[in-house]
């Protein structure tokens, strides 16, 4: 079971220990860097490090440091530094180059302690859990995790192509996870990172693409949107792959446009050849609306573990909507949209009108799409449940108040259109 490491003083665990166990955590606690990256060997996969950026012992000055020395010991957990009015020169020298991935002031610990921590610490089966790829049920999308599972425990170098707002960097975890690597290092090299790094405390492009390799030798470099660098950063890859100095495998992701920038030139070939012994292509939402249900679903639950409320549930006829809409940016722009209508919602329920108000406004009309060619009975349950109110039900049916009334009663149905076995009081 993944535990949190508190690197600091006594007060600091203190402070932050009582937090963490009222959130259901058991932490441990060191207050050297040595004693910190002893504690982090014996940590269990998916556990977290909380480390304080002022931890100010004879070895280690401030977080970065120690940071750099759990690397170099192979100790890749994830690590959140915090302290007493964090600058922003403090948080940029914390986490630039992949080296912590959030930060928290001390004197809000009791507002976002909980909050941060469990959204780095892995959940299996639930929406925290980073290193599964987001839950869909269409045939295509099964295909292509068939291809993954089958190819994780290879060798091979993969690249992960797909459109943006896939997930495809938890495609790339899976395979970690899944590989013969499983224990060693994942280290990322990410293109944003690659570019504004350089301008800071990397000395050079090829120094921070050199230093991705060597701490994860043995064993993965994931390469994200390799398809955005230029071609000096793609020779400067090349270089490092090619050198033989290193024991790694390589899973690079790439949107689809990759393949036209093969064939105008702005992308090396031979790179491409190193990089994707194996392709996965990962299957767009707007072509699979089948896999838009267990998405919401996903992300709903995900948001209200997130922010400690019951889950939102949605309505048929905000469903279809859902199904409806092309999602140009697939997976990140539905979850977007659930979650800011949740977020909105005063009856707990996703609807049509929360839809059409608060999202977006080319959602194709919900009667349209599900109520043309049912019968009375199905057309009045349908508008119950893709409505806030009966009143707002019975204007998508077109009738008034009390027609609609009249109807449930003869159709035996309550308030939520379900069906009952006594007449419905009016």
């Amino acid at each position: 079971m993944a535990k949190i490491l508190i690197v600091g003083g006594p007060g600091d665990y203190q402070q932050a220990g009582i937090i963490l166990r009222k959130g259901g955590h058991d932490p441990v606690s060191a207050t050297t860097m040595s004693a910190g990256i002893e504690q982090a060997k014996k940590l269990p996969f998916g556990s977290l490090i909380l480390a304080n950026f002022r931890i100010g012992d004879k070895d280690c000055n401030e977080a970065p440091e120690f940071i750099i020395a759990l690397r170099k010991a192979r100790i890749n957990h994830p690590v959140i530094v915090y302290g007493v009015n964090l600058s922003s020169v403090d948080v940029c020298r914390a986490m630039n180059g992949h080296k912590a991935i959030d930060y928290v002031q001390q004197q809000t610990f009791d507002k976002e302690l909980l909050l941060k921590v469990n959204r780095y610490l892995p959940k299996k089966g639930c929406s925290f859990d980073r290193t599964s790829p987001y839950p869909r049920s269409g045939v295509a999308f099964t295909n292509a995790m068939d291809c993954l599972n089958r190819i994780a425990k290879l060798d091979a170098n993969v690249m992960i192509i797909g459109e943006a707002g896939l997930g495809k960097e938890r495609f790339a975890r899976y395979i970690h996870i899944r590989s013969n690597r499983a224990d060693k290092p994942l280290v990322i090299i990410n293109h944003p990172d690659f570019v504004t790094e350089t301008l800071s405390e990397v000395p050079c492009p090829a120094c921070h693409i050199r230093s991705c390799f060597e701490r994860a030798n043995g064993g993965i470099v994931v390469i994200k949107n390799i398809h955005s660098f230029c071609l000096r950063g793609q020779s400067l890859i090349m270089a490092e792959i090619e050198s033989g100095k290193y024991d790694v495998r390589i899973i690079a992701t790439a949107d689809i446009s990759i393949k036209g920038k093969i064939a105008d030139g702005t992308f090396n070939d031979a790179l491409m050849h190193n990089t994707a012994t194996t392709t996965v292509l990962i299957p767009p939402l707007h072509d699979n609306p089948e896999d838009v249900e267990p998405l919401v679903k996903f992300f709903l639950k995900e948001f209200a573990e997130l922010h400690n409320q019951p889950e939102c549930q949605v309505t048929p006829g905000a469903l279809d909507m859902l199904r409806g809409y092309s999602w140009p940016l697939n997976a990140r722009e539905l979850r977007n949209t659930v979650t800011q209508c949740a977020a909105v919602s005063t009856t707990g329920r996703i609807t049509v009108s929360n839809l059409q108000n608060d999202c977006y406004t080319d959602f194709k009309a919900p009667a349209t799409l599900s109520m043309t060619g049912l019968d009375e009975e199905s057309r009045i349950v349908f508008a119950i449940r893709s409505t806030p109110t009966l009143k707002d039900a019975a204007v998508l049916l077109g009738m008034c108040d009390r027609t609609l009334n009249n109807k449930r009663r003869k159709y035996s149905l309550d308030a939520d259109g379900n069906k009952i076995t006594q007449k419905v009081s009016v």
